[in-house]
């Protein structure tokens, strides 16, 4: 069973990475509040989870966001002589 452990935002902005560690290797559940009222939840992979396959996460999510237009036909690089 894993414990719950009650944070501020403060704390979790100032200790960032000891929460992480704590959650991870701890196998605790972070409950991030603001003025008294959780905000998120920081829950650990389960083992399950460790070993996703990359490729197949990014072909099921491949096109949610659309294209971006070719911007680079509207840069202007200006040249600038450099004196030494």
């Amino acid at each position: 069973m894993m414990k719950n452990t009650h944070l501020s935002s403060t704390k979790l902005k100032r200790k960032t990475a000891e929460i992480l560690n704590m959650v991870a290797y701890g196998k605790a559940i972070a409950i991030i509040e603001r003025y008294g009222e959780p905000l998120v939840k920081i829950v650990p992979i389960v083992s399950s989870e460790k070993g996703i396959n990359v490729e197949k996460k990014l072909k099921k999510y491949f096109g949610a966001i659309p294209n971006f237009p070719d911007v680079s036909k509207k840069r202007h690089f200006r040249k600038r002589t450099v004196d030494l």
